[in-house]
């Protein structure tokens, strides 16, 4: 289970933030459960973020909460409001079990598998697109 002290680590957040990873990691952990039941997840540790949020070794925003002035990933990124998490995916397994259908039952979209190789971007916030697997 990822924990909104994994998410957000030692960084401060205003509290609309806080509301929002509650809603989203509710969503992903829903999600994760699933994969695991169905032998597909066994709730892989990265060993840079020591915890299932994917992350550079020494990164400061990585798959988690990112602040506004973070490096990390695109300015109006979802990370930075509390509405995405990367999540530790070493061997694209997660990727290949999410389909639209799975998507759907847990109101996420994630970025194109292409795109993620060793995580799972996911997010509770529809891309300009509508769909639920987008190229970002």
């Amino acid at each position: 289970m990822i924990t909104k002290a994994q998410y957000f680590g030692s960084k401060p957040y205003p509290i609309e933030h806080e509301a929002n990873a509650d809603m989203l990691l509710a969503q992903v952990n829903c999600l994760l459960h699933e994969a695991a039941e169905a032998g597909i997840y066994d709730y892989w540790i990265d060993p840079d973020t020591n915890s299932q949020i994917s992350g550079s070794k020494g990164g400061s925003g990585d798959g988690g909460y990112r602040l506004p002035d973070s490096k990390t990933g695109a300015p109006k990124s979802n990370h930075r409001t509390g509405h995405a998490v990367d999540v530790y995916d070493p061997d694209n397994k997660l990727d290949e079990f999410v389909n639209k259908k799975i998507l759907e039952k847990y109101n996420l979209y994630r970025e194109h598998p292409d795109k993620t190789f060793g995580w799972l971007h996911l997010q509770d916030v529809a891309p300009k697109s509508g769909c639920r697997t987008y190229l970002p």
